[in-house]
């Protein structure tokens, strides 16, 4: 999903794109009437319909009227000038010529001033009703005026005075229709824009609501094709790698036991699925789906609860109270182990030559060391929060930390292979980074082949939203396939001596500074990758 343009954004102003083409329609249908006017007038030349008083100024009134038609079809496709002056220039001009054409035609008993009212009711439904009433009694005034003439000059009969007002009346009843039916026209566009904009603002809100979801949302169609994916399926299925990221595949292609979830909740809504393992990143999650519409047959919306958050959320509460305990007794518990160190040194001292005795101390020294390291390991999770973020560049940072490390871990250099992009800069804690780092190195080299170029940092250029990626990964046999998904889990660990907590701590570090840290699976060895975020420093 797409940033927010329209949202909350005010009315938009009424385009007159439709009234334009509207009044290039009535444009035509001028051009119509006066083409059927000149065809009528040149083939009746004998016994003329129109224009039987005087057929000499009908022929010019007419011509007249079709040329000022053809003019108006460039100023309509100019759009030039406005509107509104377009609109009452051609109803006058219907008004003048159609009121010429109708006196030189037998007056009000000729029928023409009849088109006056399409023209009337033509303006009032495309310029709102403005004007209409006005265009309406200038109509009125024009008809009366050209009988007036028409009683004067060619003796037609007084009594047409009640036709001439009747379709004055006419008129009026037009352009007040016209009138009333324009203004709720607009009132209509005016309601039916504001509810197309909170829909449209609606359907921002829930695509930001989906997006910004902790589970995956998949939008399935009757065929099971993926219509819409939200940012959390398009990770936790590996959709990014495909393209559109997934839209329009078969579900089957993606993930099939998702496909015989569906298939089943098709067959019974009150099916329940066991978790599933989906993507690179071995992610469990709870398939759910919600029909769509009446039948279930018509599409779903699948619904994917990824439970390592869950789980996650579980363990640092856990881990959170243990902590907090640890805290408080921590002194209780180091104390005593300092105490039996010191007492197993002086027995070492005394148990000079005795095997089982030297054992057995030796059995003591270790496993006190181990549990100091434990409780050293939980209180440093109280610690997570408490960072002093500040630039670092890794090009002049990691030289130094390869350094160190190889010097305190007796590690020849050449073990090493770097690789920096130059000028990359993170912000980070520098302690915890360097606690990340040197949790990562130390397992790659107690796994690696211990060659020449066993261990290797690579530091790559960020995507989108990214600084850098700092890349860590060794030449051993990797992780096993059943263990990746518990490889960041609290004292999940593989070694008979080890705690369990250094990856989960350096996940924790990670994140508080904003930053990720994944297993990448595939490879000859184990590949991990710190993924630094865009923050201020």
């Amino acid at each position: 999903m797409n940033s927010v343009n329209t949202l909350f954004s005010p009315l938009p102003s009424v385009q007159p794109d439709g009234a334009w083409r509207t009044l290039h329609f009535l444009n035509l249908y001028r051009l119509i009437i006066g083409g059927l006017f000149l065809v009528s007038f040149l083939m009746f030349t004998a016994q003329p319909v129109l224009g039987q008083q005087n057929p000499g100024l009908f022929l010019i009134y007419n011509l007249v009227y079709l040329a000022l038609a053809a003019l108006a079809i460039v100023s309509i496709s100019l759009r030039w000038p406005r509107f509104e002056w377009q609109v009452s220039f051609q109803i006058m001009i219907d008004i003048i010529l159609i009121v010429l054409m109708m006196s030189v035609s037998g007056g009000v008993r000729s029928g023409l001033g009849l088109l006056l009212i399409v023209s009337l009711a033509s303006s009032g439904l495309i310029s709102r009703g403005r004007l209409v009433l006005l265009q309406a009694a200038l109509a009125t005034f024009a008809v009366l005026a050209a009988h007036t003439f028409g009683v004067l000059d060619y003796g037609e009969s007084i009594s047409d005075f009640a036709q001439a007002g009747l379709l004055g009346v006419a008129f009026f009843t037009t352009a007040w229709i016209a009138h009333v039916l324009a203004r709720r026209s607009h009132t209509s566009e005016q309601l039916a824009a504001a509810r197309a904009l909170d829909l449209e603002n609606m359907a921002q809100i829930n695509q930001l609501v989906i997006e910004d979801m902790q589970d995956g949302v998949i939008v399935l169609d009757g065929e099971g094709r993926i219509r819409q994916a939200n940012r959390h399926a398009v990770r936790v299925l590996d959709l990014a790698d495909r393209p559109q990221e997934g839209v329009g595949e078969v579900l089957d292609s993606v993930v099939p036991e998702l496909m015989d979830a569906l298939e089943q909740w098709r067959k019974n809504p009150q099916s329940r699925f066991v978790p599933l393992v989906v993507g690179r990143a071995q992610a469990q999650c709870q398939p759910r789906f919600i029909a769509v519409g009446d039948r279930r047959v018509m599409g779903a919306v699948l619904v994917l609860q990824d439970l390592s958050q869950v789980l996650q959320q579980a363990q640092q509460l856990k881990l959170a109270a243990l902590g907090r305990l640890t805290a408080n007794i921590a002194h209780e518990v180091r104390n005593p182990l300092s105490a039996i160190s010191h007492a197993a040194q002086i027995l070492e001292e005394d148990s000079a030559g005795d095997k089982t005795q030297t054992r057995l101390l030796q059995i003591i020294h270790d496993n006190t060391r181990r549990i100091d390291s434990l409780v050293g390991d939980v209180l440093a999770l109280n610690r997570r929060d408490r960072n002093r973020p500040e630039r670092i560049a890794l090009d002049t940072y990691l030289p130094t930390f390869v350094e160190e490390f190889c010097l305190a871990e007796s590690v020849a250099p050449e073990i090493f292979k770097l690789d920096v992009v130059s000028r990359a800069t993170v912000c980070f804690d520098r302690s915890h980074l360097n606690q990340v780092l040197w949790n990562l190195c130390r397992n790659g080299w107690r796994h690696s082949r211990h060659l020449p170029g066993s261990l290797q940092l690579v530091v790559t250029a960020g995507q989108p939203g990214l600084v850098a990626q700092i890349h860590v990964s060794d030449d051993g046999s990797g992780v096993a396939a059943e263990n990746i998904s518990k490889l960041f889990e609290p004292f999940f660990t593989t070694e008979n001596q080890g705690t369990g907590l250094g990856l989960y701590i350096s996940r924790e570090l990670c994140e508080a500074n904003s930053a990720s840290l994944d297993y990448l699976p595939g490879g000859s060895g184990a590949h991990f990758r710190i993924n630094c975020r865009e923050v201020a420093c």
